[in-house]
């Protein structure tokens, strides 16, 4: 592995001090309300700084979207590894999930709260990396329908597009709870696993 020189030591610094600045106020403010001028300020930087790295907001939420599932589908493949039982490859991908958004709260917020009206989200499943985790799903949905875990007469579409929505809305109801009453995320994963294969129906 090359070593990095001091200047590009401190670019990859700077970039990582902007983006985790990014995540928090687009959190707490949401998108269109958070500006670069008050990313910069919470990354203690100048403002021309952030634009040395960024040409505009829309380019920092993207670079935030493609780094953090970046990083999620690592981790979820790395789990799942070598593992043939499509039931439990969705057991772990929801697990792994959970666990990540429970330590990415802020991010959490972003992901289940912002919707896919944004522009840069909208690009960003187009990306290389948006790309990946919607074939990644797809596959690991796809597997259990050819098993039987999932009605086959189902659109593989409209099964992800349930999958995700449902991921979505458990996650987000927990983030509106209470701090000192809620349960760790991950705790959730059997419902939503439940809601996912099984709906609500009385069986």
């Amino acid at each position: 592995m090359a070593v990095l020189n001091r200047k590009e030591r401190d670019r990859q610094l700077r970039r990582s001090d902007i983006l985790k600045a990014a995540e928090h106020l687009f959190a707490l403010k949401g998108y269109h309300k958070a500006t670069i001028r008050d990313i910069a300020k919470e990354a203690q930087y100048a403002t021309g700084t952030v634009y040395l790295h960024f040409k505009d907001k829309d380019e920092l939420y993207f670079a935030l979207l493609e780094e953090k599932m970046k990083c999620l589908l690592s981790i979820i493949k790395e789990k799942i590894g070598q593992v043939k039982d499509a039931k439990t490859k969705l057991e772990i991908f929801i697990k792994e999930g959970l666990v990540f958004f429970e330590k990415n709260q802020d991010f959490l917020q972003i992901f289940v709260s912002e919707g896919n009206e944004l522009y840069a989200e909208r690009e960003f499943l187009k990306s290389s990396i948006g790309v990946k985790m919607q074939e990644y799903i797809t596959s690991v949905l796809k597997e259990a329908q050819g098993q039987g875990v999932i009605n086959r007469g189902f659109d593989l579409g409209q099964v992800c597009d349930v999958f995700i929505a449902i991921f979505k809305t458990v996650s987000l109801k927990w983030l509106q709870e209470k701090d000192g009453k809620r349960e760790n995320l991950v705790s959730l994963s059997d419902i939503i696993l439940k809601l996912f294969l099984s709906g609500v129906a009385n069986k």
